[in-house]
């Protein structure tokens, strides 16, 4: 664990323990309290207190002490509540987004550009790049879509600032016409519960003409793409559609992949 990870990690556990109550599922606090938190601790105050929060929600796992008081079958997140107000929550641990191990992998004729592919500046972006060059979300949703806004930044009513990697708007064949807010994550990072909530509540805020339909894309190993589709049911986040990709040259395509997802095709 990095020197900054250590110090957001040990402001986390101690915002939390000082709102915690035995047998709690909710506990509410305010990011101006990490503030507070530095100056008992003795730890150097982030420039940045919202570089604390991301890290603690998306990137590094809670401290062991805060995971434990989770009940059983469940785990925490933190969940936006407003400006610069948060919560941790404890949900189901069916919640998290893995990929799974036993699904076919479709292999896709690669029209990336090389140049892209040589330029990309890290895993999302890269990630981000295939899926739009390759047009994963079409094949993977049966639509046509078409990227709209990249990094949106803005706010979610009763969640407050939120960020969507990428954002596209598409067409069925019926003329029906949809938002998909599409979350990149590659490397260690998990989806999770909180970056749905908060995809649903953007697009019920800022495209309310549409229908959303939030999406996930993770790398896994070998250069194989995983697609979700998601959303939120009774509180919890489910995966609604799975499928994984690998863009491949077009001569690495078989007869044999060709029936398989022709068979695959009509059921």
């Amino acid at each position: 664990m990095s020197e900054t990870t250590n110090r957001y990690s040990a402001l986390i556990e101690w915002v939390f323990f000082r709102h915690y109550v035995e047998g709690s599922s909710q506990v509410p606090w305010e990011r101006a309290e990490l503030g507070e938190g530095a100056t008992r601790l003795g730890i150097e105050l982030p420039k940045n207190l919202g570089d604390v929060v991301y890290t603690m929600r998306y990137r590094a796992s809670l401290p062991d002490t805060v995971i434990a008081k989770a009940p059983e079958g469940k785990h925490w997140i933190i969940r936006g509540t407003g400006r610069s107000r948060y919560e941790f929550a404890a949900v189901s641990s069916a919640s998290r987004v893995l990929p799974r191990d036993d699904l076919v992998i479709t292999k896709i004729p690669d029209a990336t550009p090389e140049i892209v592919r040589s330029s990309a500046l890290g895993d999302e972006q890269a990630l981000l790049a295939l899926v739009r060059y390759n047009r994963l979300i079409d094949i993977f949703l049966g639509v046509a879509s078409y990227s709209l806004q990249n990094h949106l930044r803005t706010t979610a009513p009763g969640i407050g600032q939120v960020e969507v990697d990428e954002v596209y708007v598409a067409v069925d064949r019926f003329g029906t016409q949809y938002v998909l807010p599409v979350q990149a994550k590659g490397g260690k990072d998990e989806l999770g519960v909180t970056q749905a909530e908060q995809d649903i509540a953007v697009c019920a805020a800022k495209f309310p003409g549409l229908i959303p339909r939030p999406i996930a894309a993770q790398f896994m190993s070998d250069d194989i793409i995983a697609l979700f589709e998601l959303t939120v049911q009774d509180g919890e986040m489910v995966v609604v559609a799975e499928q994984h990709y690998k863009l491949v040259p077009s001569s690495d395509i078989t007869q044999q992949d060709r029936v398989l997802y022709a068979r695959m095709s009509r059921q």
